[in-house]
């Protein structure tokens, strides 16, 4: 989502107190605290998941690892990073998550599928600190090809929902971080996996998920539908008052909670192949109008059906995945939403489930046009990456949202 150099920009201007950047770092300096502070104790041994956020040390320290990571770019601060490689190392004495039970009545495949982007990204941002081993690295690379991998792979493959959406983009960035390492990632099955293979599959699971598919569960609806052409998700509908069939969000129950979670999975999932040089998951569109992501975000905020029966986005848990998409999309009605040149502007911290601090890693001041971030080569690919798409023209936008050009 971010690069230490993008990172030391962003302080350089809060610094000077450009707006949002000098909130969104209060924001997130206040959230980590101290380097020392971690109340969510040690962890090892065998692990299992009754309910979201479990084991504590995964899901609540999510946030929290990502938070001192950035904050040891934000402040040039060791001690956070000292803090960070601590916490990370503590995780791959653990194992189990539920055990070899491969079903929706596994919560830890979804715990995982949410936290675990986290700490990787934690981890990355880490690399140039000198207390963080080639051996640390390779210890954590390998506990999550082993004991990580299998469980986010399963949700990636079989599953049509929100579980699914979030087990893609997690397989994915386990996969981008083991590149180079040599260690091949291990499935349900024991069969193994390349980074660049585990990559290429994640990517045509989140595709087919979106574009709708008979292989996965479809068990909502039982509708190989995926986004809809209006933008509606069935799979997630059918979870509150709306349904399968309709046309807007009813009520602001779970069909409205629902999609916003299955989007954050397709988000991060699509930000994480921008960064590879390929932005395919964020103009994906089937050839009945069918997949896509902009279209899933505009059925909430400005349904096609009916513009009367539009609902908000959830900000003060969703918001980071509506900061990224606009980052990208540059559309007016995600504008209004964030409150983007008005005082009311959103400065998201951290979210339930994957996606955190996206006004940090993703915002820009009023006169920027910031292009594409920088990119790097895919698992498996070698020489320079030559990128083919240009960048989204900047949208000049009212305090209320609407664009004054087009």
């Amino acid at each position: 989502m971010t690069t230490p150099q993008e990172l030391v920009t962003i302080a350089e201007k809060a610094g000077k107190k450009t707006q949002p950047y000098k909130d969104a770092i209060d924001k997130i300096l206040a959230f980590a605290e101290d380097p020392s502070y971690w109340p969510y104790g040690t962890i090892s041994g065998q692990q299992s998941c009754v309910k979201t956020l479990e084991p504590s040390y995964v899901g609540n320290g999510a946030p929290l690892i990502l938070a001192k990571a950035m904050a040891y770019h934000l402040t040039g601060n060791t001690k956070y990073a000292a803090a960070v490689r601590e916490r990370i190392l503590g995780l791959t004495d653990t194992s189990g998550y539920g055990g070899e039970k491969y079903s929706g009545e596994n919560q830890c495949i979804l715990n995982l599928s949410w936290y675990i982007p986290s700490w990787i990204m934690a981890a990355d941002l880490i690399e140039d600190y000198s207390g963080w081993s080639s051996a640390d690295k390779q210890n954590f690379q390998r506990w999550m090809a082993r004991e990580i991998y299998k469980k986010v792979d399963w949700a990636s493959d079989k599953r049509s929902n929100n579980w699914g959406s979030a087990g893609s983009a997690t397989a994915a960035m386990i996969a981008d971080y083991l590149e180079g390492s040599g260690i091949l990632l291990v499935d349900r099955d024991g069969k193994q996996w390349t980074p660049a293979q585990a990559f290429a599959e994640a990517k045509q699971r989140q595709v087919d998920r979106m574009n709708g598919n008979s292989y996965m569960d479809n068990h909502n609806c039982h509708q190989a539908v995926g986004i809809r052409p209006d933008g509606g998700i069935p799979e997630e509908l059918a979870r509150g008052s709306t349904g399968c069939s309709g046309r807007w969000i009813k009520d602001l129950d779970k069909s409205w909670t629902y999609t916003m979670t299955y989007l954050q999975g397709i988000v991060t999932h699509a930000e994480l192949l921008l960064r590879r040089g390929d932005d395919s998951l964020y103009r994906n569109v089937g050839g009945t109008g069918a997949g896509s992501l902009q279209r899933a975000i505009l059925f909430l905020l400005h349904n096609p059906n009916d513009p009367a029966k539009s609902v908000p986005w959830k900000l003060n848990n969703d918001g980071p995945t509506l900061e990224v998409a606009y980052r990208f999309y540059r559309d007016p009605y995600m504008a209004q939403q964030l409150g983007i040149g008005t005082r009311n502007r959103a400065i998201c911290g951290k979210s339930g489930q994957m996606l955190h601090f996206g006004t940090i890693t993703h915002c820009f001041a009023p006169d920027e046009n910031p292009g594409l971030p920088p990119t790097l080569p895919p698992p498996g690919t070698t020489g320079p990456l030559i990128s083919h798409h240009k960048p989204r023209p900047q949208r000049d936008v009212h305090p209320s949202g609407k664009e004054s050009t087009p």
